[in-house]
């Protein structure tokens, strides 16, 4: 992924969490308001005890409420922007860490002055800004988060020496006490800030990562089953077990058929008869393991028990394929042998760091190469292990035995079914 692609990305992510941060605050305001409307109905007294001058507690609605309508302004311009696709401009940001810094300050302000009383310096409503500069985090930028930070330690320090100096405050702390409340909102933006960076240098890691997963699923998704996918994905193309179907294919008398031709010829010829075979093998969630010149190494891998039905119907596709093949395109007949058997198979990235190559191996890979040398000694197409062959047995019911046969290379015989 380009640079740009990447930034656009993390933008475009901004935009969600940007959504969700004014969400989120206008059902905390929403429940506020609801709050102190109920204490103002049912609480009448508890406010006249609190408050002095009538317009301080209208002034907390009307507040609450101009705050519920800015954020909701926001949250269009958002919604607008999101559906245009594009990143969250840099006006709109400090507009929003400009408004979400100074409205709670013009509520304590006026409260203040019109009380008479710097208590409210101890107001509740000052927890409000922590979690404001904490969000702020989201934008994903420590200058916004820092600025926030900054933004909101100026305006309360000068709220503090206004009120320590126009007003009486022996009842209150010293005002060391809130200075060092202010000195803390800087220190909260900072790290806000450093959390931003860090939040922008994982997302961006995990924004590669995804990528970089997406494009191995991509290639290998042309040649590999899913489950097999998924298995690279997961162990890095460390070898993993998995249950699979093996299925090995040869050309009868290859040698002799392209002896006389040019590599060229040869080349074109293979091209021409590989193509439709590995169509049938791709058709049936098969992976091609391995091409040999005169042969192919085939796999159909699942988590879910169905390989045996998908490689009996790519081989039965194969066959007939050959079959058309040898009518239109040949003029002399091509024949092949196929011989397929499954279990649990190693599969997995072999070689160095120079050089990889995914590779199967285990009982069911040698197993099926046997099957398809036999092909030659019975003097038939298909060959298969009983154990595949029950299996698949609902599907191909004119199976003939040909006994038990002891395999090159497998210590236990095993008995091999002709399939027509």
């Amino acid at each position: 992924m380009q640079l740009d692609e990447l930034e656009k990305c993390i933008d475009l992510e901004v935009v969600k969490t940007e959504k969700r941060r004014l969400e989120i605050f206008i059902g905390i305001l929403v429940i506020g308001l609801i709050l102190l409307l109920t204490n103002m109905i049912f609480f009448p007294t508890t406010i006249s005890d609190t408050f002095i001058d009538s317009r301080s507690i209208k002034l907390g609605v009307f507040t609450a409420a101009a705050f519920i309508v800015i954020l909701l302004f926001s949250r269009w311009i958002v919604g607008k922007i999101a559906n245009c696709e594009r990143p969250l401009p840099i006006w709109y940001k400090y507009y929003s860490v400009i408004s979400d810094s100074v409205v709670p300050f013009i509520w304590l302000y006026f409260i203040i002055k019109w009380e008479g009383n710097g208590i409210f310096l101890d107001s509740p409503l000052i927890f409000i800004l922590v979690p404001i500069i904490i969000v702020s985090a989201l934008y994903l930028n420590f200058w916004i988060s820092f600025m926030n930070g900054a933004l909101i330690t100026a305006v309360y320090v000068l709220i503090i020496y206004w009120t320590f100096e126009t007003y009486d405050t022996t009842s209150m702390l010293p005002s060391i006490v809130y200075y060092t409340k202010a000195i803390m909102f800087l220190i909260a933006g900072t790290c806000a800030g450093l959390v931003a960076n860090e939040l922008s240098k994982r997302l961006t890691v995990a924004i590669k990562t995804q990528e970089e997963r997406d494009q191995i699923e991509s290639l290998f998704s042309k040649q590999v089953s899913k489950e097999v996918v998924q298995a690279l994905t997961e162990t890095g193309g460390a070898s993993f077990k998995i249950k699979a179907s093996v299925l090995f294919l040869d050309i009868r008398d290859f040698t002799k058929r392209v002896q006389t031709l040019s590599p060229e010829e040869v080349n074109k010829f293979q091209n021409k008869f590989f193509g439709p075979i590995m169509d049938c093998i791709h058709d049936n969630e098969g992976m091609i393991n391995q091409i040999m010149g005169d042969g192919l190494m085939a796999s159909f891998a699942s988590q879910d028990g169905d390989t045996p039905e998908n490689a009996f119907k790519a081989a039965r596709d194969i066959l007939s394929r050959v079959s058309q093949m040898n009518k239109s395109d040949w003029s002399e007949e091509i024949k092949v042998g196929i011989g397929i058997h499954n279990g649990e198979i190693i599969a997995g990235n072999i070689g160095n760091n120079t050089r990889q190559q995914f590779s199967i191996s285990g009982i069911p890979v040698i197993t099926a190469a046997r099957l398809e040398q036999l092909t030659k000694d019975y003097q038939c197409s298909w060959l298969v292990s009983s154990k595949f062959y029950n299996d698949i047995k609902h599907l191909a019911k004119n199976g003939i035995s040909l006994g038990a046969v002891k395999l090159k290379g497998i210590d236990q015989e095993m008995e091999i079914i002709k399939l027509a």
